[in-house]
């Protein structure tokens, strides 16, 4: 458990560390920024992920104190660099932080302020808000939902709509994580691609162990949503892996029908979207892959210590608007969600 006690940590047992590739055009920004900081980190990291723009190179001769970590070559693995972040910081704290976004100038002390007195707390997670409309929210933490998704938790909200306490969240890729830990539960699991899950899976681990993982409305970053590839394969590998190292074998048989529902929903959508080969993907490498799976499950199950029901819930999936851009789609997404929530009202008592 975490040791230090409150009120100890400072901004100087802070290390910033970016996730870069080929961010050339977006790394002068996010150093921006954190120059304007009003608690400025005791480290200051790039973990390069074999670029090619020079664009790190560029920020190190701007700002000295700067150091790049290079990853040697292009991983495409995100959390392998995330990890390499824990393992080359010199401070405590390691606040992960992609290369698409700018902070608001109380971000790291709010952030702080977090670690500091909201109890057992192991990570706090930014909100985010767009970079070209501020007033409106990106992403603003979330719990997880059973069937092994992400609830549409304030998703383009105003701001000025929605409360700004702490709340237990799992997170995105924007976040301050104990270092300590991290190391009990394995820091990021390599096995996740970039998708669904590679950045909230830490939260979730660390919250079923004892620890707190929380979201921190004050601490903002301004996100620069680019247009993504669409990772079907991602996702579902993922979230196979999520569900069958997370969940209690129980809760797995319980959510069995529910489970069946959102599947048959996904292989319809991802059909209509051309995806199909990419979700056969994803259950390939999970079907090839399930020693590994039980050897993480086991390490994991054995020092949890609360059940599933304190540490997911249900709610609206969130899908992109452009998902559901047919009344075919929309409605059958209507009717998944009214299907799923109504179970999980049913079997949560004895998850």
């Amino acid at each position: 458990m975490i040791s230090k006690q409150k009120d100890k940590f400072t901004s100087k047992d802070v290390t910033l560390a970016v996730m870069n590739y080929n961010g050339a055009e977006r790394l002068p920004g996010l150093f921006e920024s954190i120059k304007r900081l009003k608690q400025p980190p005791g480290e200051l990291l790039i973990v390069d992920d074999g670029s090619t723009d020079g664009g790190a190179e560029v920020i190190q001769q701007r700002y000295p104190d700067v150091s790049i970590v290079s990853m040697g070559r292009n991983t495409k693995i995100l959390n392998m660099v995330r990890n390499r972040a824990f393992h080359a910081a010199s401070n405590r704290l390691v606040f992960i932080v992609d290369n698409d976004v700018e902070l608001d100038p109380d971000c790291v002390e709010e952030l702080l302020h977090g670690m500091n007195t909201l109890p057992k707390a192991a990570a706090c997670i930014t909100r985010a808000v767009y970079w070209d409309r501020p007033e409106v929210i990106y992403q603003d933490g979330q719990i997880l939902h059973y069937v092994g998704a992400s609830p549409a938790t304030h998703r383009d909200d105003m701001v000025k709509d929605v409360d700004a306490e702490p709340r237990l969240s799992i997170g995105w890729g924007v976040q301050m994580i104990d270092r300590e830990a991290a190391t009990e539960v394995g820091f990021f699991n390599e096995e996740y691609l970039l998708g669904w899950g590679d950045d909230g899976e830490i939260n979730h681990k660390l919250n079923l162990v004892g620890y707190r993982c929380y979201q921190i409305p004050k601490a903002v970053v301004l996100h620069k949503r680019e247009e993504s590839s669409k990772r079907y394969l991602a996702a579902v590998r993922n979230r196979l892996r999520f569900i069958f190292e997370m969940y209690q074998w129980r809760t797995i048989l319980l959510a069995l029908p529910a489970f069946i529902a959102y599947e048959a929903a996904l292989v319809s959508f991802v059909v209509m979207k051309g995806g199909i080969k990419d979700y056969f993907r994803g259950w390939g490498y999970f079907l090839t892959h399930i020693p590994g799976v039980l050897r993480t499950r086991r390490k994991i199950q054995a020092h949890r210590v609360l059940r599933d029901r304190d540490v997911m819930g249900a709610g609206d999936i969130f899908v992109y608007s452009d998902y559901v851009d047919k009344k075919i789609l929309a409605f059958g997404y209507d009717l998944l969600n009214r299907f799923l929530n109504g179970y999980w009202k049913l079997i949560r008592p004895v998850v």
